[in-house]
């Protein structure tokens, strides 16, 4: 069971366990920290439960996240896609199951909509939830599911998947910067932005040197605006004990984020941290 997951070893054997001995909850919380593969756990999951292998055309299957033009999960959607939905039979086999993605963002009335389905289920309702941040939860919640925390894929298991999928090897430092997100460690290689990690590296080797001349040309070569670069930066920095650098990091981040002039934020970051490296 569970061939397709990469890693979560104590998580297969938990829920593998629970499928043997036919003891599924009624109702999971599936935590942990975004991109470490909670979703997809929760679909293969799904899948042995159903005992089908497309969920896609499975009937008695539902998968719910936020719509891209609200904020929240919406008490609507939840009685629409789950609550009107749960009292109606499974019609291919004895199971039905939703998953609720991002499911911290059900605001305070989805969450109290949802409470009474959570007390009293229908006996072949599973209800899987999945958060990266279990405190937006109110504690009646909290107190009817059977919550199970993932952990980050090992190093090994991540570099040794990324060998076989991609037939390429990261960086011991970007391994430990991606820290068992098998989410990010995609999104960076299927955009292409190892080498973009290659240039932060070598930025941070000249800071070191305080060349600020060779600092300012390569941060020229270096898009800042894309995904973790600020970020890995701020990583290097404090892996080499730069302690007092990072807030310099943070402060650009926050001056991005408020749309200030981008030339003039990263600029003004390489001399500080020159300043003070």
């Amino acid at each position: 069971m569970f061939e397709n997951i990469i890693g979560h070893s104590k998580e297969k054997e938990l829920l593998t366990n629970a499928l043997n001995d036919n003891n599924i909850s009624h109702a999971y919380l599936f935590s942990g920290k975004s991109g470490i593969g909670k979703a997809t756990f929760a679909k293969e999951f799904a899948k042995l439960i159903l005992k089908v292998e497309n969920l896609n055309s499975c009937p008695d299957y539902k998968y719910i996240s936020k719509k891209a033009d609200k904020k929240d999960i919406l008490v609507e959607q939840i009685r629409e896609d789950l609550i009107d939905d749960v009292y109606i039979s499974p019609i291919n086999g004895d199971k039905k199951v939703y998953i609720i993605d991002d499911a911290d963002l059900l605001n305070t009335a989805s969450q109290n909509s949802l409470l009474k389905t959570l007390e009293e289920p229908p006996k072949y309702v599973i209800i899987i939830l999945i958060s990266s941040n279990t405190n937006k939860f109110l504690p009646t919640i909290l107190s009817r599911v059977n919550e199970i925390v993932f952990e980050g894929i090992k190093k090994e298991e991540l570099k040794e998947y990324i060998s076989n999928r991609y037939a390429i090897k990261l960086s011991d430092d970007l391994l430990d910067f991606i820290n068992g997100s098998i989410g990010m460690a995609i999104n960076i290689i299927d955009n292409n932005f190892i080498s973009e990690f290659d240039k932060i590296k070598k930025l941070y080797d000249n800071l070191v040197k305080k060349d600020t001349i060779v600092c300012f040309k390569e941060s020229e070569e270096i898009d800042f605006n894309l995904d973790y670069m600020l970020d890995y930066l701020e990583y290097i920095l404090y892996k080499n004990e730069k302690f007092y650098t990072i807030k310099y990091i943070e402060n650009s981040k926050n001056r991005l984020k408020m749309n200030g002039n981008y030339d003039i934020i990263i600029d003004n970051m390489i001399l500080r941290i020159i300043d003070n490296i």
